[in-house]
């Protein structure tokens, strides 16, 4: 018990002891800095963590090339990405940062924390001071090392590869597209290494924004590399103007100042290309790896191929390498015709797995200047038409997102009278109403020739199909029928088996009753509209019924009108608030839509339903004043060819003086009207 007690007053001793030699080493310590003062606080701070790295980090920048230029450089550029500086500071700043950077530009460059100081003199500098950086970048070489065993080659094709240098080369590119000089010496600097430099993870961007900003007439040469080492001999060739600009328009008219196109040069010279084929196959494959598919450059390849290639190299390569990337290629021209010739060739699986890609994107796609052509290419040869409709069509009948939202605030029954229709924004653009077009025309009908014609004239119109006439030449060589592949040597198989009839009439039914719906109540803007008319002569032609023949006259009436005209009141289209038959496209509709019934020869007594009759019951006391007008006269001339002629003849012969003052320009503006004239001249017919 003794010795416990021994132990534990020793335990308590010594730890006494060591709390008490412990306070006096903290004791001295703390006085001993603070008689130091504040100067020794300031040295136990700089050993902080943050203090270390911060030192560490200036320690090994210092070791770097041109480190006290750089350090300055930094100093000046924060100062002159200010946004609030004015002309003269901006001036003064950049000469002061271009003055240091003189001569160390690559160096400098090629530092990732020191490249926006060359970026900056090219971005606000002068005319001047670009080209003297630019002119320092496209040397020949310099040494990126001081070590001469480990002496290193860097050029301006280098610098594009590097991840933060890269950017200073899209700088140049920006800054110094109009000034000649430079556009020659960076390309000049690029030749010879664009088949590298377009297959780089990083270059590739400099290659895209090159061929984007650069003139053809200079960026020309560096495309021929892309086809193969033997096209560059053709570089200073005579110049041959390509049919097609990048955007797909006719090059016509334009100076020749650019290189031959690939299909030119294998046209003129076959034996090269398979040799041309095997080496754009292997660059794109590389491309294809590294996912450069969404760069407009490797959309322009890829037409390249497939203009060279046959539907056989299209249905083996492209088609199985490309159907998982349909929607990035849309974007551009080359890569929709691209992803045309790959639906159109390619076997049921490849469009299977492309129009799943396109599932979502159907209404953007067809409202955008360049993908609803896949969209029609699809309709137009895929025979799953069950696939289509659930992967295209379904997004149809669903209203887009900002027409949900303005009809969100009512009630869903009233919602659902009141909101527009859901393919009304499709039936109204040029691009969207080619689907209802291409759908509601059959490939089989062939156009009717007017009477007034040249009999040639009528002669190469009675042999074109109907449905052509709505599409432009470019469309139609996208759209061409009949896609066949050569199989087992010599036989012709086509990549489509069933009928483009029977494939028609089966996609039809599934927007049949959305396009009756838009036609009959939104008949007014459609008859304003021109791809609206289009699509209302094609729904009267192919559907015809009382409920739409009534809406499109509802729409023609006067009260109608006015009543637009207030809602519209204070908006900037004042042709809106004409009546239909003044409006430019209106009574042109009206008058298609008039003659398209009287080619049908239908009887007098025939009790069916025309929009002749309806009209003429809803206007038969009012024909008169519509007479007066040009376009009302052009109207009521076609009118008078249906099967109510002879009533129109009978109404307007109480009027046939006032028509022939005006047809003869007698009336108030002393002006010959051609529309009272044609109408004064059926009048006068027996």
């Amino acid at each position: 018990m003794a010795a416990s007690k021994t132990f534990h007053k020793n335990k308590q001793s010594s730890s006494a002891s060591d709390s008490s030699s412990k306070k006096r080493k903290y004791d001295g310590g703390y006085n001993k800095n603070k008689a130091d003062g504040i100067r020794n606080k300031n040295n136990d701070s700089s050993q902080s963590p943050c203090n270390k790295k911060r030192a560490l980090k200036a320690e090994r920048q210092s070791h770097r090339k041109h480190a006290p230029v750089v350090r300055s450089a930094k100093t000046i550029w924060n100062e002159l990405r200010i946004k609030t500086n004015d002309k003269q500071t901006i001036d003064g700043l950049c000469a002061e940062l271009h003055a240091l950077l003189r001569g160390k530009c690559m160096e400098v460059a090629m530092q990732h924390d020191a490249s926006r100081c060359v970026q900056g003199v090219l971005q606000f500098g002068t005319e001047k001071q670009r080209r003297e950086v630019v002119t320092e970048l496209c040397a020949d070489g310099s040494t990126g090392s001081d070590d001469k065993k480990n002496e290193q080659k860097i050029n301006l094709a280098e610098l594009c590869k590097i991840q933060y240098a890269h950017f200073v080369v899209l700088k140049m590119i920006k800054y110094c597209a109009r000034d000649e000089i430079c556009v020659k010496m960076i390309v000049k600097s690029l030749k010879k290494q664009m088949t590298k430099l377009a297959i780089h993870s990083v270059a590739s961007r400099v290659v895209e924004l090159l061929f984007a900003t650069f003139p053809p007439k200079f960026t020309a040469p560096l495309k021929l590399e892309l086809y193969g080492p033997q096209y560059a001999l053709f570089a200073s060739s005579t110049a041959d103007p390509p049919p097609h600009t990048l955007d797909g328009k006719a090059n016509a008219g334009r100076p020749s100042n650019s290189m031959p196109t690939l299909a030119s040069f294998i046209a003129n010279n076959p034996d090269k290309r398979e040799a041309t084929l095997v080496h754009l196959q292997a660059l794109l494959q590389k491309g294809l790896d590294k996912s450069l598919v969404g760069f407009a450059y490797f959309h322009s390849l890829l037409h390249d191929h497939v203009s060279i290639a046959s539907p056989g190299d299209v249905r083996s390569f492209l088609a199985p390498a490309l159907a998982d990337h349909a929607l990035h290629l849309l974007s551009t021209r080359h890569g929709t015709r691209v992803v045309c010739e790959c639906v159109a060739y390619g076997t049921v699986k490849d469009r299977k797995r492309m129009i799943k890609c396109l599932k979502g994107y159907a209404r953007s796609s067809l409202l955008h200047r360049d993908a609803y052509l896949a969209i029609l290419r699809l309709c137009d040869v895929m025979d799953d038409t069950v696939l289509v409709n659930k992967m295209l069509f379904t997004e149809l009948h669903q209203n887009s997102s900002d027409d949900s939202k303005k009809g969100s605030g009512g009630d869903d029954k009233n919602g659902d009278e009141e909101g527009p229709s859901p393919i009304l924004d499709l039936v109204l653009s040029e691009t969207g109403s080619k689907l209802f077009l291409l759908l509601l025309v059959s490939k089989d009908e062939m156009q009717s020739s007017n009477e007034d014609e040249d009999e040639t004239k009528s002669a190469a119109i009675a042999n074109t199909p109907r449905w052509q006439k709505y599409f432009d030449p470019y469309e139609l060589s996208v759209l061409h029928c009949n896609p066949t592949i050569i199989e087992n040597g010599d036989d012709v198989v086509p990549t489509s088996k069933k009928a483009d009839e029977t494939r028609r009439q089966e996609l039809v039914v599934y927007l049949k009753e959305l396009l009756v719906e838009v036609c009959s109540k939104h008949a007014e803007e459609l008859l304003r509209s021109k791809p609206g008319s289009r699509v209302l002569m094609e729904v009267c032609e192919s559907y015809p019924s009382a409920e739409l023949f009534i809406a499109i006259v509802e729409a023609c009436a006067p009260d109608n009108n006015n009543d637009n005209a207030k809602k519209d009141e204070g908006g900037k289209n004042s042709s809106a608030h004409l009546p239909i038959f003044e409006d430019t496209v209106g009574h042109l509709t009206l008058k298609h839509i008039f003659l398209s019934e009287s080619k049908k020869d239908l009887d007098d007594d025939d009790d069916g339903s025309t929009l002749a009759r309806t009209f003429y019951s809803k206007f038969q006391e009012s024909l008169g004043d519509i007479a007066c007008s040009n376009r009302g006269a052009f109207v009521l001339s076609a009118l008078m060819q249906t099967c109510v002629g002879g009533n129109v003849r009978e109404a307007l012969r109480d009027h046939e003086k006032n028509i022939a003052k005006l047809a003869n320009g007698r009336g108030k503006e002393k002006k010959k009207l051609a529309g009272c004239g044609i109408l004064l001249e059926l009048l006068n017919k027996a």
